[in-house]
């Protein structure tokens, strides 16, 4: 009971007196006090406002003050009007929401920056999602053990089918001597893949992808963790060191 009357929006002291005045009957302030042990002030304040919503009366008896409980049924209209209540928020909230609809979009539209953090392999499956949407060119830097990761080796074989899907894109990738990388390197096929090696590399356990102004750096400890960075300035600067590195590897280094 107490918790449905809160429900409908009565404070805690005013239920403990609306009750008290329900079960006493007729009854003073100062024996309202007494029965709930809420201070006499207080139980006047309280009063004042259980008379306004119409669930207590009042009445003078040898110049005092009585307080008699309404009937019950006057919580129902207290229900009512809350639900009128409601309703009418609920139309003020919806003829807004295409003005806060429009603020978002715009911000999304303007926003020309943005850092976004992922984690899992789930991340970097958005990552990748994002690059193929982007139809653009991409430029990676990558260690070959990522192959012998096997979610990982599952999404490289898929987007390899999904841009062979969309076509004309092109992937210039900057790798190590894996097996797999010189296996791809024999197979050719420059049009849709290029490779360049770097010389033997310690440590090499993350990567990074260049496309359509974005930086994607990737993380291949058994977190997996990936950030986004949407940058042009970032970009431009990270793509030219890209293209340096790829002119100063132009035929050296190459598998035998």
């Amino acid at each position: 009971m107490f918790k449905s009357l809160k429900q409908i929006g009565l404070k805690e002291k005013e239920i403990k007196i609306y009750l008290a005045i329900l079960k006493l009957g007729s009854i003073s302030a100062q024996n309202i006090a007494i029965e709930t042990g809420v201070k006499r002030t207080t139980v006047y304040l309280v009063l004042e406002r259980l008379k306004q919503i119409g669930l207590v009366g009042e009445i003078i008896q040898k110049n005092k003050k009585i307080f008699f409980a309404e009937k019950p049924e006057k919580l129902l209209k207290i229900a009512q009007i809350k639900k009128k209540e409601i309703e009418k928020e609920e139309k003020r909230i919806k003829d807004i929401l295409p003005q806060l609809e429009r603020i978002l979009k715009n911000k999304t539209t303007e926003s020309k920056e943005e850092i976004r953090h992922f984690q899992g392999i789930e991340g970097t499956w958005n990552i990748i999602e994002n690059i193929l949407k982007s139809r653009k060119d991409l430029h990676v830097i990558f260690p070959g053990k990522t192959y012998e990761h096997l979610g990982l080796s599952r999404i490289l074989s898929d987007v390899t089918k999904k841009r062979r899907q969309i076509g004309g894109t092109k992937a210039y990738v900057i790798t190590d001597y894996h097996a797999h990388n010189k296996k791809l390197y024999r197979e050719g096929d420059t049009d849709f893949r290029e490779i360049r090696f770097l010389p033997t590399v310690k440590n090499f356990d993350s990567g990074m992808l260049l496309y359509n102004n974005k930086v994607a750096l990737i993380s291949l400890q058994k977190s997996y963790s990936s950030i986004l960075i949407k940058n042009e300035t970032i970009y431009l600067l990270v793509k030219f060191m890209f293209d340096s590195l790829w002119k100063e590897l132009e035929g050296k280094n190459l598998p035998e």
